[in-house]
């Protein structure tokens, strides 16, 4: 029998030490008294007997393993041997025998030396006990029930001085209690084995007396048979019991929702499952000696580390596996976790720029504002919107916006403290939270945010003018999260009204001007479901001759009997997703007034009509515009799109341009001039005209460098072989410097403005169409008008 504790014994107590080495020291002594008298005596061992020296090593290498806390206990059933000797020979020659079997086959073994000495020692004086009890019991008679009765008396005395001695070695390096040690689980078992066992000697002894050498080979079925089994019990035991305790740890670990939780738990889940108290997790592998196995946690090297070398032989296999199977276990539970982690941060973080998304904004708001009322620590919060980033996408694609609005989260995150807080709301809105400030840094902080926002963002190559619209919404100004971003939402729709790139404060009447803006779009939306919107046409004439040539569909609203400007109720139809919608009813009422537009001009007419890059992108366009020119016979429809809403890296709108085009739907381009994109776009653009914003026309009859810039324009558009028409004509001058100046001679150019053709309703643009057909040079109005 041998102990298996996990100290070191540079570790274990004084006390433990010099136990042992009394222990040995006794043994030793037995022995060298065993040697005197066989010294002199004289020995004549058999050569029979010799072989159970071998016998004893070999039958060392299978003991029954008693696990406990700390430690373990093996027990060898080995000392069936020594009940052949001492039945078979005399005590001292049986003791001699005896003795030298135990030294060697603790030789053999690859325990640690002080274990080995230990194990000498107590293997000799339980030799020396059983020798004595036998030899005193059975007296002159052999092979008697008496002797029997003394080999079972005999063999229990082994075991208990083995297991007595072994405990209080145990108790003094674990200076635990003896009663703990002596009461282990399985213990009744090992007697239950032991004594049945050591009887196997006995009858070798009695096949010996009464029969041939050789018979003593057929014992070698019962005890192969009976090891063999012994060692099945024990280990089917030990494997239900880690069985238990892993099962135990798979399931405690489900419940547990902190990685320094599972680990703690995995910790005292291994000293259960080794019943080793110095198990450890540490950030290096196991060494020479030690078992161990990594825990994946996601975060930093980790392991499990237990002593090997202080086990009992026989389990230090099974230990690495039982380790392995509690590895497995932890990594399954850091897994979980980890994709927990990233579930909780995915569902309280934008995906794109990893910044907060608007729960955990509002979670966080919330917070403040309690701080902020019990403590008096001011809040705002900052609402931002990126000016003009719908065209951004709509030239560019999706994935150059993505790429804007991950910069644009970097600039916001660069311009506050660490303390605030950065959130994306969803498309191009981004929130900052500004806690414990006075009402000069915010004013300070919103600069700047809009300084670090102006500069433009590089997209495929292509510098892009960058700028944002903030609304401000101090603490005091709401009542919830939801309300005060609700107010800085308002503050920052008054920033975009006033021009766009600037901050505003909210003000109890910005809540009114926007819930008039949001009763603008549910009057609007009820009017264009009710078809209530109405058509005005503005004529294109011939700059030359003053002939009409085409008309330009213009929407108009009315709204309880007040009409409603067309850039208000057009914005909001945008901002809205109204648009779409807007744009198929102007395509209705286009195509319902076509037949009155093409009688009246007795000949060839065009009829433009604006769109959005919105329209473009819906699946249903194009068999809209064929709808419409079906029901337009005899009338050329004109597409317009603003050169600000233009899309040249839009490949759903590019489609439709493109199949449109081949249907003979010639596209113009409206307000030319006053975009931000290239004008490279027009070489390979399905492009047939282009609108020259008014902008470029208002001083050419006073400055002669603007009418340079118009004449360069008109004959970009002309060399291109594109129709040129010049939009807000509002003076003769203009007409006048147009002709000497701008007009190349022989080129045909066209115009609409104020002073040739308001826009008008169609049963006025039908009179004027009339009575332009026999038009053959144009005369201007003697008084001239002016913008309305």
């Amino acid at each position: 029998m041998s102990p298996a504790t996990d100290a070191p014994q540079s570790q274990s107590p004084l006390s433990y030490r010099i136990f042992d080495a009394m222990v040995l020291g006794f043994g030793l002594l037995i022995l060298a008294s065993d040697a005197t008298n066989l010294l002199r005596d004289g020995w004549s061992v058999p050569w029979l007997h010799l072989l159970t020296i071998p016998l004893i090593v070999l039958i060392a290498r299978f003991p029954l393993v008693l696990d406990v806390a700390g430690g373990g206990i093996e027990i060898g059933f080995d000392s069936c041997v020594l009940m052949f000797l001492i039945c078979t020979l005399p005590p001292h020659e049986a003791m001699m025998l005896w003795s030298l079997g135990v030294v060697a086959s603790q030789l053999t073994n690859d325990k640690r030396a002080d274990s080995k000495r230990f194990n000498i020692g107590v293997g000799i004086i339980g030799g020396a006990v059983a020798t004595m009890v036998i030899t005193g019991l059975r007296g002159d008679t052999l092979s008697t029930p008496r002797e029997l009765f003394a080999v079972a008396v005999g063999a229990a005395c082994y075991f208990a001085t083995d297991f007595l001695v072994t405990a209080v070695s145990i108790v003094l390096e674990e200076k635990s209690s003896l009663r703990k040690q002596v009461q282990q689980p399985g213990t009744a078992l090992a007697v239950a084995c032991f004594v049945p066992f050591d009887s196997l000697g006995y009858l070798g002894a009695v096949v010996l007396r009464f029969g041939a050498w050789w018979m003593i080979v057929l014992l070698a079925v019962p005890l192969v048979t009976m090891l063999i089994a012994t060692r099945a019990v024990t280990r089917g035991r030990e494997h239900a019991r880690r069985l238990s305790v892993l099962f135990d740890a798979a399931v405690r670990t489900q419940t547990l929702t902190e990685t320094r939780q599972v680990a703690e738990a995995l910790l005292e889940d291994a000293r259960r499952l080794l019943q080793l108290s110095r198990v450890e997790i540490r950030p290096f592998a196991p060494e020479s000696n030690e078992i161990g196995v990594e825990l994946s946690d996601g975060q930093r090297e980790q392991w499990i580390v237990a002593p090997l070398h202080h086990r009992a032989r026989s389990t230090g296999a099974a230990d690495q596996q039982a380790l392995e199977a509690l590895g497995a276990v932890a990594s399954d539970a850091f897994a979980r976790l980890r994709l927990t982690d990233e579930m909780t941060h995915l569902a309280r973080h934008d995906v794109l720029t990893n910044l907060p998304n608007r729960a955990l904004l509002l979670d966080r708001v919330e917070h403040a504002l309690r701080n902020s009322r019990r403590h008096g620590r001011r809040i705002a919060l900052l609402f931002c919107d990126l000016d003009g980033f719908k065209q951004v996408n709509d030239r560019f694609g999706h994935a150059a916006g993505d790429a804007v609005l991950v910069e644009v989260a970097q600039r916001l995150t660069s311009c506050v403290r660490d303390t605030d807080t950065v959130a994306r709301l969803g498309g191009d809105e981004f929130a900052i939270l500004l806690e414990d400030v006075q009402p000069d840094q915010v004013d300070a902080a919103c600069e700047r945010i809009l300084a670090a926002l102006r500069p433009s963002a590089n997209v495929a190559g292509r510098q892009l003018p960058l700028s944002t619209s903030i609304g401000v919404a101090l603490g005091d100004t709401g009542r919830s999260a939801e309300h005060l971003l609700r107010n800085a939402d308002m503050a920052m729709y008054e920033a975009k009204s006033l021009g766009k790139d600037r901050w505003v404060k909210y003000q109890p009447s910005l809540g009114r001007s926007r819930v008039r803006h949001l009763e603008l779009v549910e009057a609007l939306r009820a009017a264009v479901d009710a078809g209530e919107l109405r058509l005005a046409y503005q004529p294109v004439v011939q700059l030359q001759t003053g002939r009409i040539v085409g008309v330009e569909a213009l929407a108009r609203w009315t709204s309880g009997g007040v009409p409603v400007p067309p850039d208000v109720f057009i914005g909001a139809a945008e901002e809205s997703g109204l648009v779409v919608a807007l744009g198929d009813l102007v395509f209705d009422l286009v195509a319902a007034d076509a037949s009155m537009l093409r009688e009246a001009a007795g000949g060839a007419l065009t009829v433009g009509v604006n769109i959005s890059a919105q329209q473009l992108r819906e699946p249903t366009f194009v068999s809209k515009v064929e709808e419409t020119m079906a029901q337009m016979p005899g009338v050329d429809l004109i597409l317009e799109i603003t050169e600000r809403d233009f899309v040249d890296n839009d490949s759903m709108a590019l489609e439709a341009m493109a199949r449109l085009s081949d249907e003979g739907v010639p596209f113009a381009i409206d307000d030319f001039g006053v975009g931000f994109s290239s004008i490279g776009y027009l070489q390979h653009m399905p492009v047939k005209i282009l609108k020259i914003d008014r902008s470029f026309l208002v001083d050419i009859d006073s400055d002669e460098r603007s009418c340079g810039l118009l004449r360069s324009i008109m004959m970009m558009g002309q060399a291109l072989g594109l129709d040129v028409v010049v939009e807000g004509v509002e003076r003769a001058t203009q007409v006048e410097h147009l002709r000497d100046h701008v007009v190349e001679t022989g080129a045909t150019t066209f115009a609409q403005g104020y002073l040739l053709h308001r826009p008008m309703p169609l049963g006025e643009v039908v009179e004027v169409i009339r009575s332009n057909s026999d038009l053959r040079e144009l005369v201007l109005p003697a008084p001239e008008r002016t913008s309305a």
